[in-house]
C-alpha cells in the first residue's frame, strides 16, 4: 500500500522522525495504528448503540433533559 503525503507532510514527519531519533516509517506506522485503533472504537460504540436500541434499552429524551436541567441548576 501506497500513502501519498503532501510536501508538508513529508517535512513534519521527517522533523519528527529527526527529534524522536526514530525512522519515518516507525512514525507512520505507529501513528496508523492509532488511527485505524480510534475508527474501530467509534464503530463499536455505534454498534452498542444500535444493538441498545433494538434490545429497547432507551432513554426517553424528556428524561435526558430533565437530568441535563438538574444538572444545570446545580442540584
Amino acid at each position: 500500500m501506497v500513502v501519498e503525503l503532501t510536501s508538508v507532510q513529508e517535512e513534519r514527519l521527517r522533523h519528527l522522525a529527526a527529534e524522536t531519533n526514530r525512522s519515518p516509517r516507525e512514525l507512520v506506522q505507529e501513528g496508523f495504528d492509532y488511527f485505524l485503533a480510534y475508527k474501530e472504537d467509534i464503530r463499536a460504540t455505534v454498534k452498542r448503540g444500535r444493538d441498545d436500541i433494538a434490545a429497547g434499552r432507551l432513554i426517553p429524551h424528556d428524561e435526558v433533559f430533565a437530568e441535563i436541567d438538574q444538572l444545570l441548576a446545580g442540584e
